[in-house]
């Protein structure tokens, strides 16, 4: 694994998103940790250091970035790609949603404050002080509509928790120049992307959340862009 002292942290690390970014910033000279409920075997280790985490633990993600931490060094890159969707028992009936099922989804939404916590101690370790600096939740529509799909709600009520944590913390180090975004990929006209095209997005994301983790100051933290990576003017 690379000796480099830039290090980047994905949690959530699936096989479109998590996958496209790994190797993006492996091949711009990232030393990579992958976090997840079901880490890689061993085997990868040469590549990535696989972490396990769940997301919905406060203890289990400070778990994680110690070890990161440890092992790799402080990181300057977050991504939070974590996402859960409950339905509701009955498509008709909005409410037959259980509590269980709403808490589970807002305790992804908890990690994130969690993640940055632990995050912005790494950010400020002197070692980095002249690298990017940069925390990217991978975002939705949802949130910028009072209404949801009784279908999405958990998943809205998730992303909206998060939303409002990434656009207050954008604000408030940007002093500093760390970095916040929320990050969505949108259809052509604005809305939610067809599932085929966001299943294939991995390359995508990649190159546009590097470009966020290179920007040499903090842009709108609502970043909205479409599957050819082009940013949507959403205001």
């Amino acid at each position: 694994m690379s000796s480099s002292k830039l290090v980047a942290f994905i949690l959530g690390a699936g096989t479109n998103i998590g996958t496209g970014l790994a190797a993006k910033l492996r091949e711009n000279g990232y030393r990579v940790a992958l976090g997840s409920r079901n880490p890689k075997p061993d085997a990868d280790h040469e590549a990535y250091l696989n972490v396990k985490v769940d997301v919905q633990k406060r203890e289990s993600i400070e778990s994680a970035f110690d070890t990161v931490v440890s092992k790799l060094g402080p990181v300057n890159v977050v991504i939070y790609n974590a996402a859960s969707l409950h339905l509701p028992p009955n498509d008709a009936d909005f409410l037959s949603l259980t509590r269980e099922a709403f808490e589970e989804s807002a305790a992804i939404a908890f990690g994130v404050l969690t993640a940055a916590q632990k995050a912005l101690v790494s950010f400020r370790q002197d070692v980095h002080r002249n690298d990017p600096k940069a925390f990217i939740v991978t975002g939705n529509v949802l949130p910028f509509d009072q209404y949801s799909p009784p279908k999405f709600y958990t998943l809205g009520a998730q992303k909206a928790l998060e939303s409002r944590l990434v656009a207050t913390a954008a604000k408030a180090y940007e002093p500093e120049n760390i970095q916040f975004y929320f990050a969505t990929m949108v259809s052509e006209s604005g809305g939610i992307p067809p599932m085929d095209v966001f299943r294939k997005s991995g390359e995508t994301h990649a190159k546009v959340y590097w470009d966020l983790i290179n920007n040499k100051k903090q842009e709108d933290w609502n970043h909205q862009f479409t599957a050819d990576g082009k940013v949507f003017p959403h205001n």
